[in-house]
């Protein structure tokens, strides 16, 4: 007996061993377009979903787990509750490489609809259009003066070019370039490019607008050197605080790098790589910007903001000047510690290392400067890469003639609704039909693995007449599946606050929004006042009450519509409306929690 259980034990311990969870995730509602709930499949540290989006088609949207979490458990305030099955390692992995090919498919689908798009502004000359922007380029100033350390940088740069690749190097690749410009033609594309699938893939052709683009950047960049532009000095900052300062041997450090960034941006001069502009851009400032270091003696940081980073309004910043000073003091003491990482790993300092010390930077500076000089605060949209943009130049707009332009933009048109037209049939939203339950369903069963956990939820659409609502879905599942409730953002801060206060005292300070200790009312939300998602048996009181406040609210709100835009009125209507449910034991509003910065767990 022993020996015939032997190989049975064995090979059940190795299916466990390799045993790999999928997790399928219901996302509570909230008020809004989210007051049906949500759904999403996770693959351990990835997060795939389905998105509605304006011109009422759903797409596919792929999140880093942690990134999910924090938008959805903190910002959102939604608790997820997520049921796991065990599936073998290569059923997990066919899954998985299955949902990442749709992904890139419609990606791919996306990047051919915008090159049309740019192709179009271009042609059209579109000054103010954000498509023709040229990335980088906006971190120089053509009307100042170099400082002395960078016009000593740039001399240097200046004579290593000279040494590598001749005297006259950069005004024959200036001239090499206009030359280039000017006889650049838009072509018809392809036309197995633009027949669209949901499991073919169409790279979109590195079209006229896209190479116009590529060379107006080189072009530009090549000028910023040769007529020694510096940096704007609205785009790096010098922060104050002692942290920043650097030691000797750190010193040595930063300028080994720089050299490594100064060799890269010259062999980059001679690249084949189309699109080199942009990354020379960076690298440059880069450059600029750490011998303003080496010189100071201290971390000088380029702005990795983009210009359109949302930011809490000057009016906000008092309502939240606690958390944004807990936020700045977090990232101040992560920036500590990278800074202690950066300086004593064994290897050569990296690109991708600095830039992720330059972000913490931003995000420590930008508080600290914005709670010192009273203004607005950018609070997300930190990069790796700092690109400040500038419009395409009037001087450098396409010189075709006016009939190569209108049959250019004849034919990009056709492209254009040909285009939009497939993608409204392959991906067009519906309520009942093609949500982001059933698209789930749907693109697991395209993946055809054969596998009879797999087969459960490809069936549940045809087994369950509510499956295709978010929570129906999630309760049609097996009862086999492992359950687990990951709690909202306000409910993890109730547990500890019930843990170390006396109850009494905690609820009747958190079941409002007047005394509520995390929560301010903010533009996300409708007008209510009660909370209504801690327990059930008094939401109905509680939505009655909501429901009497919004009403007042409104009427308010009727009467300042000329002097706030119908602000007030809109956010009662809302609160009345969201408040009728809370009547019938059901909660959509729980509260949203702007701003929060991200756990660092």
């Amino acid at each position: 007996m022993r020996l015939l259980l032997g190989p049975f034990f064995y090979l059940f311990c190795i299916s466990t061993l390799t045993a790999k969870p999928l997790h399928y995730l219901y996302i509570n509602a909230r008020e809004g377009l989210a007051s049906g709930g949500h759904t999403a499949l996770r693959f351990d540290d990835v997060t795939f979903h389905f998105q509605h989006y304006n011109g009422g088609i759903i797409r596919l949207v792929k999140q880093a787990s942690i990134d999910f979490n924090f938008h959805y458990r903190y910002l959102d305030n939604r608790t997820i509750h997520q049921a796991t099955v065990e599936l073998n390692d290569d059923h997990y992995k066919q899954l998985r490489h299955y949902f990442n090919r749709h992904l890139l498919q419609q990606k791919q689908q996306d990047n051919l609809l915008n090159e049309i798009n740019l192709n179009i502004v271009l042609l059209e000359k579109q000054a103010e259009n954000p498509l023709l922007s040229i990335k980088g380029a906006g971190l120089f100033d053509n009307n100042a003066v170099p400082r002395e350390i960078e016009a000593s940088t740039i001399h240097s740069l200046h004579k290593k070019i000279t040494q590598k690749y001749g005297a006259a190097f950069l005004s024959k690749q200036i001239q090499h370039l206009e030359a280039e410009l000017l006889t650049l033609q838009p072509q018809p594309w392809p036309k197995d490019s633009l027949q669209l699938s949901d499991n073919s893939f169409l790279p979109a052709p590195y079209s006229f607008a896209s190479q116009h683009i590529d060379i107006v950047s080189k072009l530009l960049f090549l000028h910023t050197i040769n007529k020694r532009f510096p940096l704007d000095k609205n785009h790096y900052f010098i922060p104050e605080q002692p942290s920043f300062t650097l030691s000797q041997s750190e010193l040595a450090q930063l300028t080994i790098f720089q050299n490594t960034l100064v060799n890269n941006l010259i062999d980059l001069l001679n690249s084949r790589r189309p699109d080199w502009g942009s990354a020379a851009f960076t690298l440059y400032a880069r450059i600029l910007s750490l011998s303003l270091t080496i010189d100071s003696g201290s971390f000088v940081f380029l702005d990795s903001f983009p210009d359109e980073s949302y930011s809490i309004p000057y009016a906000e910043v008092n309502n939240y000047r606690t958390l944004l000073i807990e936020q700045k003091n977090q990232a101040l003491t992560r920036f500590v510690h990278r800074k202690g990482q950066f300086f004593t790993a064994p290897l050569a300092i990296t690109e991708k290392d600095y830039s992720r010390l330059e972000m913490l930077s931003n995000r420590y500076y930008e508080r600290e400067r914005g709670l010192a000089e009273n203004h607005s605060i950018k609070v997300t949209g930190e990069q790796l890469l700092p690109t400040k943009s500038i419009p395409l130049p009037g001087h450098l707009f396409t010189t075709l003639t006016s009939d190569q332009s209108r049959n250019a933009l004849q034919r990009l048109a056709h492209y254009q609704q040909h285009i939009s037209r497939q993608m409204n049939a392959l991906y067009h939203y519906d309520l009942f039909t093609r949500n982001c339950v059933t698209e789930i369903f749907s693109t697991i069963d395209k993946a055809n693995i054969d596998d009879k956990y797999i087969h459960e939820i490809e069936q549940l659409a045809d087994t369950n007449l509510i499956a295709f609502i978010p929570f129906g879905s999630f309760h049609s599942l097996s009862t086999n599946y492992r359950r687990l409730t990951l709690p909202s953002f306000r409910h993890q801060k109730l547990v500890d606050m019930y843990q170390q206060e006396n109850d009494l005292l905690v609820y009747l300070r958190e079941f409002n929004t007047l005394s509520a200790q995390d929560y301010k009312f903010n533009d996300q939300d409708s007008a209510f006042l009660f909370f209504t998602d801690d327990k059930i048996w008094d939401r109905p009181l509680l939505g009655a009450l909501n429901l009497l406040t919004a009403t007042t609210v409104s009427i308010y709100g009727s009467l300042s519509s000329p002097f706030d835009s119908g602000t007030t009125l809109k956010s009662g209507v809302m609160g009345m409306i969201m408040s009728l449910p809370e009547l019938a034991f059901f909660n959509i509003r729980k509260g949203s929690y702007k701003h929060l910065s991200f756990p660092d767990n």
